[in-house]
């Protein structure tokens, strides 16, 4: 076999992407029109979490950190319940971008319940008689204090991180001097809120939100640090770089086009289909619709061009059925959706030997195309 000199090959700039963004259960970086209050596709993570206004919040260009708008938190904000909240003993970092116009009890993490002590309950809070120190509770009844604090009517880079069992509170990329030891469970799966309290009544926050990013099981910074200049990035990148293989060798010239896209996943969805379908994680899936047992329609975030232009795969596992039966996932058309690919969804089933649909705990689904 001849050898192709290294010489003849190549290779091309992959798009930038953040290689920890498997990691990431939350990035909001709040870009749109000003006055816009639209709370869909905010999610930037592959959680595709969801979002509630209350009365006055809203996207707005009055103040901003990076794009066209942040978001003006008036009164209370709303993120659907994740397990991507709940980072259990592990490390963790929560940052964002904080614009305050005045010193009140500014909730920017709040993750409480009806009980003080429940594990998991968590608080990162502007503490309105403390000149704008930070104030975290991370068990429920235990909190600390930080010595430094915000500014007002300024941007201030915020980010609360655990490295190996220590909490440490960055301004502006600089450790405050009060850091706390806790190995204990830190956040829950539940809804996390933004602004006044869970509960009301922690008076109007009136402040600014931006690129408000979420990491679970990763402690990014571990020293000081200079404070991104851009806006987080939003996916994982092109970390296979193209090879273009000299002409003059004994070879084929590829990806010359740059990337294919029709090579890369335009959708994928993992999801328990026992009960009330529960997403674990998925790319570009909004939701699932059961239609019946071992009957489902995975919703697509953004569609597809049309329903001939793409392919989808299912696979899965019986693992909550209890039975020794093996089932069979696949794509599913019958009277109740005719269609099984369609812009919008894709539909899916699973039955055992007996032909007998039967819902599962694990289904999966890959979709390609554009």
């Amino acid at each position: 076999m001849k050898k192709l000199p290294l010489d003849y090959i190549k290779t091309f700039g992959s798009t930038a992407g953040d290689d920890q963004f498997a990691k990431v259960t939350a990035l909001f970086n709040f870009d749109g029109s000003d006055g816009d209050t639209t709370t869909a596709g905010l999610d930037a993570s592959n959680k595709n979490l969801s979002v509630s206004y209350s009365s006055g919040d809203q996207l707005s260009n009055t103040q901003k950190k990076f794009g066209a708008t942040s978001l003006y938190v008036a009164d209370n904000v709303t993120i659907s319940s994740s397990d991507g909240f709940n980072f259990g003993t592990g490390d963790f970092t929560i940052e964002g971008w904080y614009y305050l116009t005045q010193l009140n009890n500014h909730f920017l993490y709040d993750q409480w319940a009806s009980s003080s002590t429940g594990a998991g309950n968590n608080q990162i809070y502007v503490k309105s008689n403390e000149g704008g120190a930070i104030r975290v509770y991370y068990d429920g009844s235990s909190k600390f204090t930080t010595t430094g604090g915000f500014s007002l009517n300024t941007w201030t880079h915020l980010a609360v991180v655990r490295y190996s069992n220590t909490i440490t509170v960055y301004f502006n990329g600089t450790a405050d001097g009060t850091t706390q030891s806790f190995s204990g469970q830190f956040g829950k799966t539940g809804d996390l809120y933004i602004g006044d309290q869970h509960a009301g009544g922690g008076g109007a926050p009136q402040m600014y939100v931006d690129d408000l990013r979420v990491t679970k099981g990763l402690a990014r910074y571990t020293s000081n640090f200079t404070p991104p200049t851009t806006a987080h990035l939003t996916s994982a990148g092109d970390v296979n770089k193209h090879i273009v293989v000299n002409s003059d060798a004994d070879g084929v010239a590829i990806g010359t086009g740059g990337i294919n896209q029709a090579r890369i996943a335009k959708a994928w969805c993992n999801f328990d289909g026992t009960g009330t379908p529960a997403i674990r994680g998925s790319y570009n899936c909004s939701s699932i619709t059961d239609i019946d047992t071992g009957k489902y329609k995975v919703n697509f975030s953004t569609g597809m061009s049309d329903e001939g232009n793409y392919v989808a795969f299912c696979a899965g596992a019986e693992v909550n059925s209890g039975s020794s039966q093996n089932h069979l996932f696949h794509l599913k058309r019958d009277s109740v959706v005719s269609n099984i690919l369609n812009e919008d969804y894709v539909y899916v089933a699973s039955a055992n030997t007996a032909a007998t649909q039967a819902d599962d705990g694990l289904f999966c689904v890959l979709v390609f195309g554009n």
